[in-house]
Formats: structure tokens, C-alpha cells, sequence
């Protein structure tokens, strides 16, 4: 186990090295470029980095260790130290608003009020501002099978990481957003070797999937795109 911090890529995210339809390509491609980024749970900006030295972006980014966030002031124009759970966690980001990207990649489901938090970030946003999250599938089909075997294990990092306190399906991710101001206008999955195989079959054939296919059983980590209800 590497003594450094537990999220991190060991340097900024570079596509050339990733498949285009893992959860950070898909992310990546999702955020439009020249935007004000915020970002909470940055860990060590690896992402940060590639928005701002790629797609041009500026990042606020809030991260809870210390390690992480020391390693991402490197990667971004401003990142400030914040447990995303305190009332006060967002006061820092405040002074780069409005933003035009809220972009949450794996970190609420660590969170013990993720709703209170998707609503109090809201003034901070731009009206049309785009909203990128994603979160674990609980429902994929490894948890269900070891399920099926009478087993619930944690482990260090994935689906069943012990550090998440809440775990959610791509209906439950849904209705968090639904049903704290923002609406949702697209889904995607990632970790799905069908999905992966099926869309580079789609763009070989220049049609792209309109939908992700079996996203309860298939999906590692599922992905949304939102904006703030008005």
C-alpha cells in the first residue's frame, strides 16, 4: 500500500493512456471547455489538471486532506482545504462564483448529507450552469452476486470502498439530484465491458447509443448531467 494519498492517479489524467469509456474519459468529454469549475472533492487534481491545461478551464477545488489538496494546488487555479459535511465547507469557493461547471466525481456518496449540500451549493452556480456527478452502482452485478453468496464486504477501494457511508442506483443517484433542485438531462455509465464493446461498435458505425444498455447490473459507475432547477 503507497504511503501517499489513497485517490490519486500519480499525475494528471491523460487520455491517451485511459479507454475512452471509462468514468474519467466520459467525464472529461462532459465538461465544456473554458469553464469556471467548481469542484468538490478534487483529491490531488489529477482531473483539475487535465481541465485546466486541456479544456482551458479554471478550477476552484475543495478537497478534505491535506495531502491531496497540497499535491492540487499545482494542477489548479485555487483549492482550499474543506470537510464538504461542516455548513461552512463552501464559504472559500464563494469568492470565485458564479461557476459555470458544478462537477462532483465520486465523492458524495462519502458525504452524511449529500443533500444538504447539493442545495446549499446552488447560489453558487450560474443559472445555466451544468452539473456533472457521478457515484458507484451498488447495484452492479459483482455486489449482486456476492450478494447472492451471503457476502457484504468492504474493501479498500471500488464499489464497496469502506469510506462510503451511502451507496445508490442509477434510479436512487436519479432522485438525489431530482429531488434537491436539479434536473437531469442525460445518463452514462461506465465499467461495462458490454457497454464499451457496444459503443465502439456505434461509432465505428457513426451512430451513437442513445441509451446506456443495462445500466442496473452493468454499470460500475454512473454518471449524470444536470442543471439547477430555477
Amino acid at each position: 500500500m503507497s504511503d501517499g494519498p489513497k485517490y490519486d492517479l500519480g499525475g494528471v489524467f491523460d487520455p491517451a493512456t485511459a479507454h475512452p469509456d471509462d468514468a474519467h474519459s466520459l467525464l472529461m468529454r462532459l465538461v465544456p471547455p473554458n469553464s469556471q469549475v467548481l469542484e468538490l472533492g478534487c483529491a490531488t487534481g489529477y482531473l483539475s489538471g487535465y481541465m485546466e491545461r486541456a479544456l482551458g478551464c479554471r478550477v476552484t477545488g475543495l478537497e478534505f486532506d491535506p495531502a491531496s489538496a497540497e499535491i492540487a494546488r499545482s494542477r489548479a487555479s485555487e483549492i482550499y482545504i474543506a470537510d464538504l459535511d461542516a455548513p461552512n465547507a463552501l464559504e472559500p469557493a464563494s469568492t470565485s462564483a458564479p461557476y459555470d461547471v458544478l462537477f462532483a466525481a465520486a465523492v458524495l456518496e462519502h458525504l452524511k448529507d449529500a443533500p444538504g449540500l447539493l442545495h446549499a451549493v446552488r447560489p453558487l452556480l450560474k443559472t445555466d450552469a451544468r452539473v456533472i456527478v457521478s457515484l458507484p452502482n451498488v447495484a452492479h452485478w459483482s455486489v449482486r452476486w456476492a450478494l447472492l453468496r451471503g457476502r457484504f464486504n468492504y474493501t479498500d477501494y471500488g464499489i464497496m470502498d469502506r469510506t462510503h457511508l451511502h451507496f445508490y442506483t442509477a434510479r436512487t443517484g436519479h432522485a438525489l439530484l431530482e429531488g434537491n433542485g436539479y434536473h437531469v438531462e442525460a445518463f452514462h455509465i461506465a465499467g461495462s465491458g458490454l457497454q464499451n464493446a457496444l459503443n465502439a461498435r456505434a461509432r465505428r458505425r457513426g451512430r451513437p447509443l442513445p441509451h446506456p444498455i443495462l445500466p442496473g447490473p452493468l454499470a460500475y459507475e454512473l454518471i449524470y448531467v444536470a442543471r439547477p432547477l430555477n
